[in-house]
């Protein structure tokens, strides 16, 4: 091999990453399916803020406005295979034992909010 060439492929190893690129996180789309629009003293609430979660293979990121909230995932007969509590902003792990596409449901308060997920 010439000096040259050698150099150049020295040089591209030097630059390229070591670990496989990943992917950016993926930012679920959740939907409103239970709400109750009406406060105790019959005046309507402000907007609602739907949660914010992202999804990285087995990790859900949990926003602050997850604080609070319960998540499960259901699978296709709406078994509920996995659940938790969000104390904090942060990840969640996932049973890396689960596979396929599930819905995932977060409830706060008398608000319900689902998507999918795909794991």
């Amino acid at each position: 091999m010439n000096k040259k060439l050698y150099f150049i492929l020295l040089a591209m190893a030097a630059i390229l990453p070591l670990q496989p690129l990943m992917a950016d996180p993926e930012i679920l789309d959740l939907q409103i399916t239970i709400d109750d629009p009406v406060n105790n003293d019959g005046q309507h609430r402000s907007p609602i803020l739907v949660p914010v979660l992202y999804i990285d293979g087995y990790t859900l990121t949990a926003s602050d406005n997850t604080i609070g909230s319960t998540i499960q995932l259901m699978d296709e007969n709406d078994n509920v295979v996995f659940s938790t509590y969000v104390y904090m902003e942060g990840d969640i792990n996932l049973p890396t034992t689960l596979s396929g596409t599930y819905t995932i449901r977060v409830i706060r308060g008398n608000q319900v909010f689902e998507g999918e997920i795909v794991l």
